[in-house]
C-alpha cells in the first residue's frame, strides 16, 4: 500500500512541477522578462534564452511530464491490480485520471499562468538541470523534427514591438490611457526603422538665404516662407552650405549694426547627417547640441535634405500646426476649364463649384492629395483623377499651398 502510494505522490508531482513550468514558459511575455531582468539581471537573460528557444524546454517539460504519466500510471495500476484484483481497476483508473488532470494539469497550469514571475524565480534552476540532463534525447528529436517544422523563425524583435502595441491599446480600452496616448506609443515604437532620408524634407523644397542678400531681403525673404531658421549658401555655388540664419538674428543686426550688416557674420554652424542615420541619433544629436535643424548628406557627400527637431517631434506626436501654417482659402478661375486654387479649399467647396462627386469631402485639398498620392509631395507633381488634372505649384512649409486644376483633362 505504502509503495502505491509512493508511486501516485511521485509521478503527480513531477506532472505537476512540469505544468507549472510549461504555463509558466509559454505565459511569460516579453515585458515580464524586461521586468524580472530590472531586478535580476543574469535571470532574466536565462529566460529569455529560454523564450527565443522556446523548442528546447519545451521538448524537456514535455518528455518529463509524458514519462512521469506513463510510468505511474503503469506501476500505480500494476501494484493497485495485485492489492486488490481487477475489478475495481477501472474505477481506480477513473479517480486516477481525475487526480491527474485536476492536480497535475488544470491546477498546476492556472498557478503558472498567473503567478509566472514568482514561478520563474524558483524554477530556472530545476530547468536548467532537466535540459542538461535530457540534452542528448532534445537533440535526436530536434533532428527528427527538422524536416516538418523546417528553420526555426527569428522574430523576437518584432514580437516585443508587437506586444508594446498591444498593451497600449488593451490599456486604452480599460481606459489606462487616451487615444492619443496610445497613438504616441504605437508612432514612437515604429520609429526604430526610420532613417534621416525618410522623414527629411527634400534639397527641392528647401528655402534657403544666400550670403549676397542684404539683411532687409533676407527679413521679406523670411516673411514670405514664414520659417524661423534658414540655411545660408554661397550665392556662387547653391549647393555650397555656409551655415543657418535664425530670423531673431536679423532683427537683432538691424536693430544694433544697421550700417554695416552682413549675413554671413549672424550665421550658426550647421549640422550635417547622413540620409541612413537612425531616428535615435537625430533626435539625440539635435537635442544634445540645442540645434533644430541639420542637413541630410548621402553618401558622397552632397546634400538631399533637411531635417528639423519639429519634423521629429512631430513623428512622435503628430502634426504640429502654428498660425502661420493655416493655408489660404481662394478658388480664380483662369479660362472656362482651368481654375487657380489654395490648398485651404475643401473637397466639397471642390465639388460644389465644379459640380464633381469626389469623396472624402471635409478634408482640405492638401491633405486630399496627401491621402490618395502619398505625404511627400514637391512642386510640378501631377495626377489626374476622374477626369480632372491636378497640378502642384506651390509647396509651402511640406504643404501643398497653391495647385492648378483642369476639367477633362485638356492641360499640358
Amino acid at each position: 500500500m505504502i509503495y502505491l502510494v509512493l508511486v501516485i505522490l511521485i509521478s503527480m508531482s513531477i506532472s505537476a512541477l512540469c505544468s507549472l513550468l510549461e504555463a509558466c514558459l509559454l505565459s511569460m511575455s516579453h515585458s515580464d522578462i524586461a521586468n524580472i531582468s530590472s531586478n535580476k539581471p543574469k535571470l532574466g537573460i536565462i529566460w529569455n534564452n529560454f523564450k527565443n528557444n522556446i523548442q528546447k524546454p519545451i521538448a524537456v517539460i514535455l518528455i518529463v511530464n509524458t514519462i512521469s504519466h506513463t510510468i505511474g500510471a503503469s506501476l500505480s495500476g500494476a501494484q493497485f491490480d495485485e492489492l486488490y484484483g481487477p475489478k475495481w481497476i477501472i474505477i481506480f483508473s477513473f479517480i486516477f485520471s481525475f487526480a491527474m488532470i485536476q492536480w497535475t494539469e488544470i491546477l498546476p497550469k492556472t498557478i503558472g499562468v498567473r503567478y509566472n514571475k514568482k514561478i520563474a524565480l524558483v524554477g530556472t534552476v530545476p530547468l536548467i538541470f532537466l535540459i542538461r540532463l535530457f540534452t542528448p534525447l532534445v537533440k535526436l528529436i530536434e533532428l527528427l523534427n527538422k524536416p516538418f517544422v523546417g528553420k526555426i523563425r527569428e522574430t523576437t524583435y518584432f514580437d516585443a514591438i508587437k506586444e508594446i502595441s498591444i498593451l497600449s491599446h488593451y490599456a486604452f480600452l480599460n481606459n489606462l490611457i487616451s487615444k492619443d496616448q496610445e497613438q504616441i506609443i504605437s508612432r514612437t515604437i515604429g520609429l526604430t526603422k526610420k532613417k534621416a532620408k525618410d522623414i527629411m524634407i527634400p534639397k527641392s523644397e528647401i528655402k534657403t538665404l544666400n550670403d549676397r542678400m542684404s539683411m532687409m531681403e533676407a527679413l521679406i525673404e523670411a516673411r514670405i516662407h514664414n520659417h524661423t531658421r534658414y540655411p545660408l549658401v554661397n550665392h556662387l555655388n547653391t549647393n555650397e552650405i555656409i551655415g543657418y540664419i535664425n530670423v531673431k538674428d536679423i532683427v537683432s543686426a538691424l536693430q544694433l549694426n544697421p550700417d554695416n550688416p552682413s549675413l554671413r557674420g549672424i550665421s550658426r554652424p550647421l549640422m550635417s547627417f547622413y540620409e541612413d542615420d537612425n531616428f535615435s541619433l537625430l533626435f539625440k544629436k539635435l537635442t544634445q547640441n540645442h540645434q533644430h535643424i541639420a542637413v541630410v548628406k548621402n553618401e558622397i557627400h552632397e546634400i538631399t535634405g533637411l531635417v528639423t527637431l519639429e519634423d521629429i517631434i512631430e513623428e512622435i506626436i503628430g502634426e504640429i500646426e502654428d498660425e502661420y501654417d493655416k493655408l489660404p482659402l481662394y478658388f480664380y478661375p483662369i479660362t472656362k476649364t482651368r481654375y487657380i486654387i489654395s490648398g485651404g479649399v475643401t473637397i466639397k467647396q471642390l465639388n460644389e463649384k465644379l459640380s464633381l462627386n469626389f469623396t472624402y469631402s471635409d478634408l482640405s485639398i492638401n491633405d486630399w492629395i496627401k491621402k490618395q498620392y502619398g505625404p511627400n509631395q514637391k512642386s510640378g507633381n501631377k495626377y489626374y483623377n476622374s477626369g480632372i488634372t491636378f497640378i502642384i505649384k506651390k509647396i509651402t512649409r511640406t504643404k501643398i499651398s497653391e495647385l492648378i486644376i483642369e476639367k477633362n483633362n485638356s492641360f499640358s
